[in-house]
């Protein structure tokens, strides 16, 4: 029977010898050779005694191991290995490699990691009593990481760049994590310097601003020096000076107080407005009971605070007076602004002539309707109506983003202002600031109004026509001021 040949379909629990001792047995024909070639192996060498061979009678052929031609000649595989597990008789002529005894370097490997370690001395699928007889001549299969998968088809194509870092070529991907685009870079770049050159800009124009509105204020020493009290008080007074010829009303005798404002900020963080009547009956240090705008005739700023902190028990912290022509000025920076008084005047002195509704005002005429009280019913009381109206309405509409974001006209407005703003010689345009937020947040709460009052028409001892406050100077009204306890419903504007 004819033996079997080697499978090469090689079983997978089973070990098998490898190529590199494979020899073929020697034939009666080579047998010369054979005895020739093994004097030439070191004779210390431990190896197993070839077998004996069966003497062939003349023409007989040898008996094939295989499935060889009848043209070939016969050979037998066979291992020679010692005990050691190192071949031996490296000299003799090897068979062809076959499937089951691999020579070749093998493909790389992408099982997992668990199933590439390789014990030494054990094949990975041999039981861990099975010798691997394999694992001295083998090392372990090559490992690549897989392709990377999130890579954009755009670069699946693309040739793989050098990786500097690495040493072998990395994928587009890859340099995308570690250097990015240089379009992306150099847009954040541009949109940094953008972001810090506005910002640059934005600071120099707004230093300027400060600068030239605190050069073209004007100057005034009006405080007096008292203890200071809780809280911060603003004096805004508005003066009738003829002088900046603003108003043509003919009269040239002193100037007086137009409007008389006081902004008072409690510790608590109430937020006021009281207007006090310029006919309001008053005493004025040094000069006995009047009108409070003739403290202003008599001895100017400083006679005008010392009258106000007596009345109101408030010290004057910030003092800041508006000319007549300022007014219009600034209404003309901003454009113009609309009012609103349900009344027709045609012949007043202040030269308002208006159409009961709301109208859009320029500054000459936004100057009239503050001043306009003898076509009014209310006189005075009406007048500080139109005057807090006025004020309000430029406030709000200079801190729109049209105004403050419009560089002419920001420049043209704080032109206006600073030079029709008066302050005294410890104030600051930063102080006008905080005045217009003070005021701004008194109107939004509604805490706007006059101390109560007891008359319109008080005959005073000398003869002339006042307006009287409640007990004669509204005592409770202004402790509530100081204590920032005030509630809208205390203000009044007409007598009852």
């Amino acid at each position: 029977m004819t033996p079997t040949p080697p499978s090469f379909r090689p079983q997978r629990r089973k070990n098998r010898p490898g190529s590199q001792g494979a020899r073929p047995l020697p034939t009666a024909a080579s047998s010369k050779d054979h005895s020739e070639r093994r004097s030439l192996v070191d004779p210390n060498r431990l190896t197993p005694p070839a077998p004996s061979s069966p003497a062939l009678a003349p023409g007989e052929k040898p008996q094939v191991m295989g499935g060889a031609k009848d043209d070939v000649a016969p050979r037998q595989w066979r291992v020679d290995t010692g005990k050691d597990g190192l071949v031996h008789e490296p000299l003799r002529p090897l068979v062809p490699t076959t499937a089951d005894q691999p020579a070749r370097k093998q493909p790389p490997s992408f099982a997992p990691q668990r199933f590439r370690k390789v014990r030494e001395g054990t094949s990975p699928h041999s039981t861990a009593n099975t010798p691997d007889t394999h694992a001295a001549t083998r090392s372990a299969p090559p490992s690549y990481p897989p392709r990377v998968q999130h890579a954009s088809k755009a670069h699946a194509h693309s040739d793989p760049q050098p990786d500097p870092t690495r040493g072998f070529p990395s994928s587009p991907a890859r340099q995308a994590r570690i250097k990015p685009p240089r379009r992306r870079l150099r847009r954040t770049t541009t949109l940094l310097g953008l972001a810090v050159f506005s910002l640059a800009v934005f600071a120099l124009w707004a230093a300027f601003l400060l600068w030239d509105a605190n050069a073209n204020l004007g100057r005034v020493k009006a405080l007096s020096g008292a203890i200071p009290t809780p809280g911060t008080t603003y004096l805004l007074a508005g003066s009738d000076s003829r002088d900046d010829g603003a108003i043509q009303d003919g009269f040239t005798d002193s100037a007086r107080t137009d409007s008389i404002m006081l902004v008072n900020v409690a510790p608590n963080g109430q937020a006021v407005v009281v207007t006090i009547p310029r006919d309001t009956f008053v005493e004025i240090p040094n000069y006995g009971w009047d009108k409070i705008n003739s403290s202003y005739a008599l001895g100017g700023e400083s006679l005008l605070v010392a009258t106000v902190e007596k009345l109101t028990g408030l010290t004057v912290d910030h003092y800041i007076q508006v000319g007549m022509g300022g007014v219009a000025h600034i209404v003309d920076a901003l454009g113009g602004v609309t009012l609103c008084y349900d009344g027709d005047v045609s012949d007043d002195p202040s030269g308002l002539v208006w159409n009961a509704g709301c109208h859009d005002a320029d500054g000459a005429t936004a100057l009239a309707f503050s001043r306009m009280r003898y076509s009014d019913p209310t006189g005075d009381i009406g007048r500080t109506l139109r005057q807090r109206q006025v004020i309000s309405t430029v406030v709000n509409k200079a801190a729109t983003p049209a105004s403050l974001l419009n560089p002419s006209r920001l420049l043209r407005l704080e032109r206006a202002g600073s030079s029709s703003f008066t302050v005294d010689e410890s104030d600051s345009i930063i102080d006008v600031m905080k005045l217009i937020l003070a005021f701004r947040s008194a109107a939004s709460a509604g805490m706007m109004g006059t101390p109560p009052l007891a008359a319109l028409d008080y005959l005073t001892p000398t003869g002339g026509m006042a307006v009287l406050l409640t007990n004669t100077t509204a005592p409770n009204f202004f402790a509530a001021l100081r204590n920032g306890e005030l509630t809208p419903e205390d203000f009044t504007t007409l007598p009852q």
